[in-house]
């Protein structure tokens, strides 16, 4: 094999291990993720209970301290938010889940996001869950 198939071979296998290893990067992002919103939700859940005061206090402030190092690993490793909030709703980076009447935003505007969306690098780690304003009434 002369040099330049050589050369050749090692690019394709060097680019070969750079999108296996985006794959593999993205999937543990992924992970973590519903991991958090895991977590999320039995924060909610565990919040609705009847507990003394300080014992909300103590379960709030440790779940979110848990939820806000999960956000630090994921941003850390690339995830990049979706910015969604009064947005228009575009089907790439969102998943409409609902619609409210609403005459004060236009039609298709996200009025809530009820889960968060991430990007990384470029890719669509996961679709933001929003709400969107219908002036029609729904």
């Amino acid at each position: 094999m002369d040099l330049a198939n050589q050369v050749k071979d090692l690019e394709f296998q060097l680019r070969r291990t750079q999108k296996e290893n985006k794959t593999q990067i993205k999937e543990i992002l992924h992970q973590i993720l519903e991991v958090k919103e895991g977590l999320e939700k039995l924060l909610a859940i565990s919040l609705r209970e009847e507990w003394p005061a300080e014992a909300k206090k103590f379960v709030d402030e440790r779940f979110s301290l848990v939820n806000k190092k999960l956000l630090q690993l994921v941003q850390r490793n690339g995830a990049m938010l979706i910015n969604s909030s009064g947005q228009p709703a575009n089907q790439e980076y969102h998943e409409v889940v609902g619609k409210v009447a609403r005459q004060d935003v236009p039609s298709g505007q996200i009025v809530e996001v009820e889960r968060e969306g991430y990007m990384y690098e470029g890719d669509v780690l996961r679709l933001a869950r929003v709400v969107i304003a219908a002036a029609d009434g729904l």
